[in-house]
């Protein structure tokens, strides 16, 4: 397993943001962003494909790993986080870094270009397309009631979780739901369980996030909106990947298959396997992350 430098905590205005670190502090930094109810570790795997020379750090976002939650009250939000990638970068003291995006954390990555516009230097995102069907909104009175009807109608259970696992238990779900082996199960889990007492542990993944308030906006908005000082990108998609909401899938597909047609540099993959391929699979994906930085670093050198 890849060695790590430094765990570390930035103190934010709500409480603490959990920050994990590899590879060469000195080397060319890249910023790993994970996916709602997960955290850095699942990085992990695929780190042991990736050159050294970087200096990678992972950041648990609010309500996941061992960061701190949000506070409880309203509604939370899916571009909040773009805040919160902005804190670490600024804590961090980076001018310019890449960043790899996993699910939802391709979205962040997508907002955060949008905002802070030539800080990213390259991306590469991993199955984002499950993500982005969630802020692809066709039907504005559906959207509400599934979202803020639903979540003030449900507000107690939402914004509390007495569930009690023991380890064993904490796995077996682990492993139901994101059909992964014991193993695979226990580095997930390393991040992401909290020991309560004698063979007692609560998940520290907020509820929360399972309903997170989507912006809306149109397939032509969000194309103006990613297209803009778009910087290289490779966008990979897992072909078994099950996530996001169907009748949304052909707008994804729109907006992807647009953005790889008109910007100087977006390349589009596909792989086998499911949404956390990555984590399960991540020789299927190392090659062209690879290639993509490889050649991303001939471009810059001929400039």
């Amino acid at each position: 397993m890849k060695k790590i430098l430094k765990e570390w905590f930035l103190n934010a205005p709500w409480g603490k943001v959990a920050l994990i670190s590899w590879g060469n502090p000195k080397g060319e930094p890249v910023l790993l962003v994970h996916g709602r109810q997960d955290s850095a570790a699942t990085f992990i795997p695929l780190l042991e494909l990736l050159p050294d020379k970087y200096y990678y750090v992972g950041v648990d976002m609010p309500g996941n790993g061992l960061s701190d939650p949000l506070p409880k009250g309203v509604m939370l939000t899916r571009i909040l986080p773009v805040s919160v990638v902005q804190l670490v970068v600024e804590h961090l003291k980076w001018d310019k870094f890449t960043y790899i995006g996993h699910s939802m954390g391709t979205e962040i990555g997508l907002f955060y270009n949008s905002v802070f516009p030539d800080r990213v230097k390259r991306c590469i995102y991993l199955d984002g397309g499950p993500a982005l069907c969630r802020i692809l909104i066709t039907d504005f009175s559906i959207y509400f009631k599934t979202h803020y009807i639903y979540y003030y109608d449900n507000y107690e259970s939402i914004n509390n979780d007495d569930r009690i696992f023991s380890k064993e238990s904490a796995l077996k779900a682990v492993m139901k739901a994101r059909k992964m082996t014991k193993q695979q199960a226990e580095l997930i889990l390393s991040r992401n369980l909290k020991k309560i007492g004698e063979d007692k542990y609560k998940l520290s993944w907020d509820k929360r996030e399972k309903i997170l308030a989507p912006p809306f906006g149109s397939i032509d908005y969000y194309y103006g909106l990613f297209s803009q000082n778009c910087p290289p990108t490779l966008f990979i998609s897992a072909n078994q990947s099950d996530g996001g909401y169907t009748e949304a899938k052909h707008l994804v597909n729109q907006l992807i298959s647009d953005l790889s047609k008109n910007m100087s540099y977006f390349k589009v993959v596909t792989v086998d396997g499911g949404h956390d391929v990555h984590f399960t699979n991540p020789e299927r994906l190392s090659q062209h992350i690879l290639e993509f930085l490889d050649e991303t670093e001939r471009i810059k050198a001929k400039l």
